[in-house]
């Protein structure tokens, strides 16, 4: 949650139907947009996927096929398009659905690009959802991955993870639920009775009596992953990910380009009079979320995308990092960014026309 809604919504009074916006378990990406939302700012499909502008097609009965793979919305172009990503590829920050980067980018290039992004993404999960929706893009011939940001405030913002499987928002609540949900009245009445007084991380659904005796002798142990092995388990999940992407690539013909998404620290310009203000409200918030942000650093933003541009250069994907691109003193003091990682509309017309200048 922002620090100060009243400042942003000030500034940004549509960010407040992002604010509300909620996410809906979904199975094996685990939670996605909530579906058939109608309103001025966005508009989402049955499926959750955004759609691009419908205001210049007339006679268009959505409610019919309610989809954003709605063949009269892309037939007048010449082709299709994927744009994969977080909540800044969704388009969050945008004032409506004619200002996100895949609108822009559809009337930029006569390229129809479909939105498949949803809010809080990992790149793993963005592999799951173009798997999800690949019977309706067998004609697509191109994919914009728009990523990189949330492989690290993840592993910022979790203390431990499974070093196979990886990361993902709201893991705790997901893996608390499971576990409560499985538990019969007599581990649930001794999870109540002892928990408060254990130190340790316990399964209430697994353990033995002899394993709860113990508990209560041992110190407790950190069970949190350091740092650096935190970026080792996300480097392989990237390099896992870039895998899927190649094989997406070499089996469907489908051309890569991967976009490290711009972080307004990383970016080398000086700030808006609306950026300053709506920065000075983060710097003083306590939140565990905005503080992480501050040790993402410059070091860690070049580690970063060097092992990314590396990796585009072993699977043949084009490479764009969208910081060296606002690295422009042609946008210093233009409002860009409505917080540190979502982008106002002058941020995404940029962000599509530094795009469509690459894949054009």
């Amino acid at each position: 949650m922002f620090p100060n809604q009243s400042i942003r919504y000030k500034l940004a009074p549509y960010m407040k139907s992002y604010d509300s916006l909620r996410h809906v378990w979904k199975p094996f990406i685990m939670f996605f947009n909530e579906t058939n939302v109608k309103s001025e700012v966005l508009n989402l499909d049955k499926f959750g996927l955004r759609f691009n502008d419908l205001n210049n097609l007339e006679n268009l009965d959505i409610e019919k096929n309610n989809s954003i793979f709605n063949e009269k919305i892309f037939s007048q172009y010449k082709e299709t398009a994927v744009f994969v990503g977080a909540s800044t590829a969704f388009g969050t920050g945008a004032s409506s659905d004619a200002f996100t980067i895949p609108s822009i980018l559809s009337k930029k290039t006569n390229i129809h690009f479909f939105n498949l992004a949803c809010s809080g993404l990992s790149g793993f999960q963005e592999t799951i959802l173009f798997q999800s929706f690949i019977d309706s893009l067998t004609r697509t011939k191109k994919a914009v991955i728009f990523s990189g940001f949330n492989e690290l405030t993840l592993i910022y913002y979790l203390s431990n993870f499974d070093s196979t499987w990886g990361y993902h928002y709201f893991s705790q609540k997901y893996l608390k639920g499971m576990i409560e949900g499985t538990l019969s009245w007599k581990r649930k009445l001794a999870k109540f009775l002892i928990d408060p007084f254990i130190e340790h991380d316990v399964h209430w659904n697994s353990i033995t009596i002899s394993e709860l005796s113990n508990l209560f002798l041992k110190k407790k142990v950190s069970e949190k992953i350091n740092l650096s092995k935190k970026k080792q388990i996300m480097k392989t999940i990237i390099r896992k990910n870039f895998q899927f992407w190649s094989n997406i690539q070499i089996g469907m013909g489908v051309k890569i380009t991967y976009v490290l998404q711009p972080f307004v620290n990383w970016s080398k310009r000086e700030l808006s009079v609306e950026e300053l203000e709506l920065f000075n409200e983060i710097k003083t918030s306590s939140d565990k979320n905005y503080q992480n942000l501050f040790k993402i650093d410059e070091k860690v933003y070049i580690e970063h995308k060097n092992f990314i541009k590396e990796n585009c250069a072993y699977f043949n994907f084009d490479f764009i990092d969208m910081n060296e691109c606002f690295s422009n003193s042609k946008l210093d003091k233009k409002w860009l960014f409505v917080d540190h990682t979502h982008l106002t509309d002058l941020g995404n017309e940029h962000v599509a026309e530094f795009i469509a200048a690459k894949i054009s």
